[in-house]
């Protein structure tokens, strides 16, 4: 017996919200381990906005803010974009859903560019509260995004139950 299509969506969700939390968590310790130390360095994004902010842990916190800022919009106006395409493929696909037919070509692809992206921000050296504050930002937005799943799964079923 397969998985229906409202766990399909749920699981979908699930995948976004884990990999969400690792990269907030990542982000965060960026951040923070950067306001923590090399309290001398003047060339970080840190030092820059110290001054304005009050001190390393405020401009930290300030990075986490535009983060979580950036993420919130990303999440609730381009993701719910995609959730709402992969949870009408969802919906088109015949019982019982294979695996191979969930995801298209093109969701995959982008799941493998943004994997892609991330091991570069390491390669290329990005500096440690930068590559945070990206962190922050997609792990917040992917927080977001599996919410649109999380409640795209419970209206499908609501109306599920109501037509049966």
């Amino acid at each position: 017996m397969g998985l229906s299509k409202t766990v399909w969506i749920a699981i979908s969700g699930i995948i976004w919200f884990v990999v969400g939390i690792g990269l907030l968590t990542l982000g965060l310790n960026f951040i923070i381990y950067k306001a923590q130390v090399n309290v001398s360095e003047t060339t970080s994004l840190i030092a820059r906005i110290s001054p304005i902010a009050g001190g390393r842990e405020q401009a930290a916190l300030a990075l986490i803010t535009i983060g979580l800022i950036i993420g919130f919009i990303k999440g609730r106006f381009v993701l719910v974009k995609t959730v709402k395409r992969v949870v009408e493929r969802i919906l088109s696909l015949d019982v019982p859903l294979k695996f191979t037919k969930i995801y298209s070509r093109g969701y995959l692809l982008l799941i493998g560019s943004m994997i892609a992206l991330g091991l570069s921000m390491k390669w290329f050296g990005l500096p440690a509260e930068v590559r945070g504050l990206i962190d922050v930002a997609i792990g917040s937005a992917l927080m977001n995004g599996a919410s649109s799943y999380f409640r795209s799964a419970m209206h499908v079923n609501r109306e599920l139950k109501k037509s049966n």
